[in-house]
């Protein structure tokens, strides 16, 4: 960290000064200090959000998939009409696109449990 020393016309200055800023100016113990760091708070999730995330880019990969065959498209939307339009969570769904994607949410959650770190 580096101290800077305040101008006569900013005395004290807190926070990011734009939006592009690498750091972040912040005050400790009556001094200024100017503090770079990454903006990475998709590095810190809980295990909860990473299991969602995991989801998330398993069905949107499986269903990139499905929608780029045609059979298995035809396939996807009979499965749809056969299951009423109801997902996994009771809903009505308006799309097959919508349905499938809550069908592999509710299929990769499933098959990988959560698992906590802090279980006894």
């Amino acid at each position: 960290m580096a101290k800077i020393e305040p101008s006569p016309i900013i005395e004290e200055i807190h926070g990011k000064t734009d939006k592009k800023a690498r750091g972040y100016h912040t005050n400790r113990h009556g001094k200024q200090f100017y503090i770079e760091r990454e903006e990475g708070y998709q590095k810190n999730q809980s295990s909860r959000q990473k299991w969602n995330s995991a989801a998330f880019a398993y069905a949107h990969q499986q269903l990139r998939l499905i929608e780029s065959n045609p059979d298995t498209l035809a396939q996807m939307n009979a499965d749809w009409e056969a299951a009423k339009h109801i997902g996994p969570n009771g809903r009505l769904m308006q799309t097959a696109h919508g349905w499938k994607f809550n069908m592999l949410i509710t299929e990769y959650k499933t098959a990988n449990p959560l698992q906590l770190e802090n279980q006894v």
